[in-house]
């Protein structure tokens, strides 16, 4: 570790959230061990599984947590975790890694705890190698070993000898914490609230435009070639694009208007002006998928069956250090029930493979696999795509199968908690 040349990162703890890169001389050496009379929870890691790995974190009285892998843990997957744990947990002040070899283990393990007044190894979440192992080495030290069991609200403790087992009340990581916990940051995501009198019309409006995406489609293009200034509009009824000619959607205006989403100003024959009463609607009007999210969304509130509902959840790859340039994506419906969440890609065209390694990326990157991915179509579905879906542990729900999604969803949940 004192070689030159190489780099440590130093571990800063509440004072400043940041870490410093500094270079290490040959002579320098960084120590492990602990400040006198401080407490240590020794954590397994497992970026697939993250949120397992710092549950333990909010409910033990630690001052510090130290992170075991058998595998390189990237400086990116060190910052973010610190970051988030310094941020959420008040208690711990101190955040390190390690990787480990079996091989070398006891003696690894011997240095980093050596100077700690307290140590807790945690044995829960990760690869059940090194699981194994620690529990050995706890075993053989004399340390006290602590396991949960999530869904049950349940800690086990094997201290001197003797199995304890206790009721624990375990937290719930929100939405944005989840993010937050793999680097990202919620820059925005909606929540819009609806009266009954607009859901019932939203809900008439979402059944036709799913059960004929075509007529959906030359519905949003008038809206979207008529030029709008300032969410007003004033425009011929037949507008042309490219050869093609759009038609003032005259059927289904009622229905724009009790939804909220349309106020008709004036109209004649062959005129007409209409202002949107929110940006909201005016995207709902123009963007030819967005009735399909909405529809879910509303769908979901209905149900009562989730803590949090959240639409067009834009997400910065770096919410660490936000720069203009960062990675940003978005997530069309996201989900959460308690430690269950679930993203939904909404496509109101044919299934695309562009579609399935998108919502694979970022759920396994932001959400772990523990995430529920689901692509909700309305256009044709390739057999080999679909089964490219299975491969990926992404759920395609057809049009035919919109009004089973929440009891499908309903199902998955009590499975989880089995």
């Amino acid at each position: 570790m004192g070689r030159a040349g190489f780099y440590a990162i130093l571990e800063v703890g509440k004072a400043s959230s940041r870490s410093v890169l500094l270079p290490l001389s040959a002579q320098e050496v960084v120590y492990d061990g602990g400040d006198p009379m401080t407490s240590l929870l020794v954590e397994l890691y497992d970026r697939h599984v993250l949120e397992k790995n710092v549950y333990q974190a909010f409910v033990s009285d630690c001052d510090e947590i130290l992170f075991l892998s058998l595998t390189k843990i990237s400086n990116n997957d060190k910052l973010s975790l610190r970051h988030f744990i310094l941020d959420e947990v008040p208690h711990i002040q101190r955040v390190t890694f390690r990787q480990l070899s079996l091989e070398q283990m006891y003696d690894q393990l011997d240095y980093c705890l050596a100077g700690y007044d307290q140590v807790l190894l945690d044995v829960f979440g990760g690869d059940s190698l090194l699981a194994l192992s620690l529990y050995q080495y706890g075993l053989d030290r004399h340390l006290p070993i602590v396991a949960m069991d999530v869904e049950r609200g349940k800690q086990y403790k094997w201290v001197a000898g003797q199995l304890e087992k206790e009721d624990l009340d375990i937290p719930t990581l929100s939405i944005q914490q989840l993010i937050a916990l793999r680097g990202g940051k919620m820059l925005k995501s909606k929540r819009p609230i609806h009266s009954a009198q607009q859901i019932a019309a939203i809900k008439k409006l979402a059944s036709s435009a799913i059960a004929n995406p075509a007529r959906w489609y030359q519905v949003t293009q008038f809206f979207s070639l008529a030029k709008t200034n300032d969410l007003y509009a004033e425009t011929e009824k037949i507008l042309e694009n490219n050869g093609k000619y759009y038609h003032y959607p005259e059927s289904v205006i009622p229905l724009l208007a009790d939804a909220g989403m349309l106020r008709i100003e004036s109209e004649d024959k062959e005129r007409v002006s209409y202002s949107f009463p929110s940006q909201e609607a005016q995207v709902f009007c123009r963007n030819k998928g967005h009735i399909l999210e909405l529809y879910l969304y509303l769908l979901a509130l209905e149900s009562q069956l989730f803590d949090e509902c959240m639409i067009g959840g834009e997400i910065d790859w770096n919410g660490i250090f936000p720069e203009a340039d960062n990675v940003q994506n978005e997530i069309d419906v996201i989900l959460r029930k308690g430690r269950s969440i679930t993203f939904i890609s909404c496509k109101m065209t044919d299934l695309s493979v562009e579609a399935i390694n998108e919502l694979e990326v970022y759920a396994n990157h932001f959400a772990g696999e523990s995430c529920l991915k689901l692509i909700v179509c309305t256009g044709k579905i390739n057999p080999v795509y679909a089964n490219r879906c299975q491969e990926y542990g992404v759920l395609v729900i057809r049009s035919e199968q919109i009004s089973n999604l929440i009891p499908m969803l309903k199902k998955y949940s009590k499975r989880q908690k089995r």
